[in-house]
């Protein structure tokens, strides 16, 4: 998220992080209905082949394919993550103290392998956010 932040910063975009946990689109086109297509997808929810189906439409095979891919990879990347219990490493915990706290994303399983004890906001530039300068 720190990424997606930084990237969007630096193309002058305000990202709308919020969309991540299904509230809202996030400020991108059909971005509510990749959402659920990507939860369905992630979760292999029973609604996944009508949302498959929706999305192919309207978005387009090309659109859909590359919102498919990038499901596919962030799934995989997580589930790696997760698996080998890969914690977030100091500058990105300082510099996402206050979104994690504010989405609830401490509250998730793979969260249990990072050392939140020294978490606080950090006022210096990140790591991160300079390789979008």
């Amino acid at each position: 998220m720190v990424l997606l932040r930084a990237s969007s910063e630096a193309l002058g975009a305000q990202a709308d992080l919020e969309a991540t946990l299904g509230r809202g689109d996030g400020g991108v086109e059909h971005g509510e209905l990749m959402a659920r297509f990507a939860e369905a997808s992630t979760r292999g929810n029973d609604d996944l082949d009508a949302l498959r189906r929706q999305a192919l439409e309207v978005l387009g095979p090309e659109r859909f394919v590359e919102v498919a891919a990038t499901v596919g990879i962030f799934n995989g990347l997580v589930r790696v993550a997760d698996a080998t219990g890969i914690p977030l490493d100091h500058g990105t915990r300082k510099v996402s103290s206050e979104l994690r706290a504010h989405l609830g994303l401490n509250a998730f399983a793979g969260a249990r392998n990072s050392d939140r004890a020294h978490d606080g906001v950090d006022t210096l530039e990140s790591e991160v956010s300079k390789l979008f300068s």
